[in-house]
């Protein structure tokens, strides 16, 4: 069973699978033991991010053991054809803090096991020339990360700011656009993301101790996961799945009546 990692967010998260993508990143770093799941809301705002929220969480499948979230970039960021007004500073603290609190709601998951990021920083230079008409208030930005703390303070979530991580080599973090991490700043937000995430322990048997135990492994898989009970799982090994099914259910009162 492997860590279930859940990424959702506005346009900053629409690269994080790519190759160079931190989830990718991190993926690659806890070597095939996280299972990354991404929902990415391009252009939404957390005030319609909190609408999805029931709906996200009901398509997961199963808990998630992390939940990071990114947005406030497209709460702040406007072109001259989007008429939408910028999201308040506290208005997008609530937002968020309802985003948050929906998910808590929706499935059974700790607080300190939500992952709050701060917007990514821009580079304002390079957002002139390659945007027109693209306009971010710096300190708008400053007041976003100061709610996503206040946010992530209130509940016990893990916080993290971007501007200090990716601000002290902004020319090689961020891409041409002026908006996007660049393949180094996917890669320096990974690092600080596997540094708060610890990969749960799995019920299964390690790959290093497969085959020590055989009864043993076989016990520990069927309490998991097997339709055939733990005691008589060695039994049926070597029988088809249908002949374990009908075994399980003559020992349950379904099967009886």
């Amino acid at each position: 069973m492997l860590t279930r990692i859940l990424i959702i967010g506005d346009s900053q998260v629409e690269s994080a699978l790519k190759t160079y993508g931190f989830g990718s990143v991190l993926n690659d770093r806890f070597n095939g033991d996280a299972d990354i799941i991404l929902r990415k809301f391009p252009g939404y705002t957390t005030e319609w991010m909190k609408l999805l929220t029931s709906s996200v969480a009901r398509n997961l499948g199963s808990t998630p053991d992390y939940v990071i979230i990114l947005c406030g970039r497209d709460d702040c960021l406007r072109s001259k054809t989007d008429t939408r007004p910028v999201t308040d500073p506290d208005k997008f603290r609530k937002n968020l803090y309802s985003l948050v609190d929906k998910f808590t709601n929706e499935i059974d998951i700790n607080f300190e096991r939500f992952i709050l990021l701060s917007p990514l920083p821009i580079h304002s230079i390079t957002l002139y020339h390659a945007h027109t008409g693209l306009s971010i208030d710096k300190s708008t930005l400053k007041e976003y990360t100061d709610k996503t703390e206040a946010v992530a303070g209130r509940v016990g979530a893990q916080f993290v700011n971007t501007s200090a991580i990716l601000d002290r080599a902004l020319d090689a973090n961020i891409g041409r656009d002026g908006i996007k991490l660049s393949k180094e700043g996917h890669i320096n937000l990974a690092e600080k993301l596997v540094e708060l995430i610890e990969l749960t322990e799995s019920p299964f048997p390690s790959f290093d101790k497969i085959g020590v135990d055989y009864v043993k492994e076989l016990g520990e898989i069927s309490k998991c996961c097997s339709l055939v009970q733990a005691e008589n799982i060695a039994a049926y090994t070597y029988v088809s799945t249908v002949d374990q099914y009908s075994a399980y259910l003559s020992k349950t009162k379904r099967g009886k009546a």
